[in-house]
């Protein structure tokens, strides 16, 4: 199940006023809060004066906070602390639930929240965000054969144009591509072991078959 929950003070306060319990302990007297139970956003985690606790709840129930940061970025938001979050036992996964759907972006921008959030540079590297846009969400999904390259798992592929010289030097393809990249180079895809993108074209695929 998915839904959003905790993103603002205003649900907390009215959870609260209403129910006389946050948001996080309804989900848990309702039987909803565990491991199947994916949650968009968490701004208010332990972030706000008035909130304490709602970090270990989560970790403890194995519940999922799918990380938005061009959502968070674009409404002046910046979640809980992703190292403290990671380092906490939070299940972490990244997503995007707005225009354009871009992952590549989304893991740029969450690094770069990480950092002021944390006021340090090295707050999230960029490897803990490609394994929350792939791994993380696999695991949220309770697919194990998604999100990596294994035997047994699904074919599911992307490849991405990086030879442009204005995406400037690849010493780090990972960080050069977070940094200069989106979703739009991609050149390739592969869904179960089927070309669905050749060389930038869809083959004339309808968008209803795409999505």
């Amino acid at each position: 199940m998915r839904l959003h929950c905790p993103q603002g003070v205003l649900e907390r306060e009215l959870i609260l006023d209403r129910y006389g319990v946050t948001p996080l302990e309804m989900l848990k007297r309702t039987g909803l809060l565990g491991e199947r139970l994916l949650i968009p956003h968490g701004h208010v985690l332990d972030r706000h004066p008035g909130v304490h606790g709602d970090v270990a709840t989560l970790a403890a129930a194995g519940a999922w906070v799918i990380h938005c940061p061009l959502t968070s970025f674009r409404y002046g938001h910046a979640p809980r602390s992703f190292r403290e979050c990671r380092e906490a036992g939070r299940n972490l996964c990244l997503g995007t639930d707005s225009f354009p759907p871009d992952l590549v972006r989304g893991m740029d921008v969450g690094v770069h929240l990480a950092k002021v959030t944390d006021d340090r540079a090295d707050a999230a590297p960029a490897e803990w965000y490609v394994e929350a846009a792939t791994l993380g969400g696999a695991r949220a999904l309770r697919r194990g054969d998604l999100g990596k390259l294994a035997p047994g798992a699904e074919a599911d592929l992307v490849a991405f144009h990086a030879g442009d010289l204005r995406d400037g030097v690849r010493d780090d393809p990972i960080r050069t591509f977070r940094l200069s990249g989106t979703a739009r180079q991609a050149t390739h895809s592969v869904v179960a072991g089927q070309p669905v993108l050749v060389d930038g074209d869809a083959g004339g695929q309808t968008r209803g078959a795409l999505w």
